[in-house]
């Protein structure tokens, strides 16, 4: 047989080895979920304050995930904070609120929409009326309050 036969030739000299396990790929996987989670994780802590003490209510139901949710978070000081800015007032979380309403509503018009509130259980209901004044401007009606289970009900 000519040298240009045993080019395309299926069978190989020393078959009997076992093929190589190619860690390259491997590794660029494992970089792409560590990027994924890293991203999904910051994201979460960044919507939670850890300064921030939730009130107890004996009937807390378990957090759903919804696909509109706005959170509002109060912290001991009274300060308002929502998508990463801080100090604002009834008029500027109204419009924020309202933007990301029309955004999900533009995307999926049948999705439930709601703001939730997580403030601080020794805060007064001052700056709360500010945040339901804000989501009624806002033309949201569903609001919810971030709570843990306990309490002597």
């Amino acid at each position: 047989m000519s040298r240009h036969g045993r080019k395309f030739s299926v069978h190989t000299q020393g078959g009997d080895e076992d093929p190589e396990f190619q860690v390259a790929p491997m590794v660029d996987v494992l970089l792409v979920l560590l990027m994924f989670f890293t991203a999904t994780t910051t994201t979460e802590i960044k919507s939670q304050m850890a300064d921030l003490t939730l009130p107890e209510a004996q009937d807390a139901k378990d957090r759903e995930k919804g696909e509109g949710q706005f959170t509002v978070n109060i912290n001991k000081m009274g300060g308002l904070e929502a998508q990463g800015r801080t100090g604002l007032e009834e008029a500027a979380l109204s419009k924020l609120i309202k933007e990301d309403y029309s955004q999900v509503k533009k995307l999926n018009p049948n999705a439930i929409y709601r703001v939730l509130i997580r403030a601080d259980k020794d805060l007064g209901w001052e700056k709360t009326k500010v945040v339901l004044k804000a989501s009624a401007a806002a033309g949201v009606a569903n609001v919810v309050f971030a709570t843990t289970k306990g309490g002597k009900g």
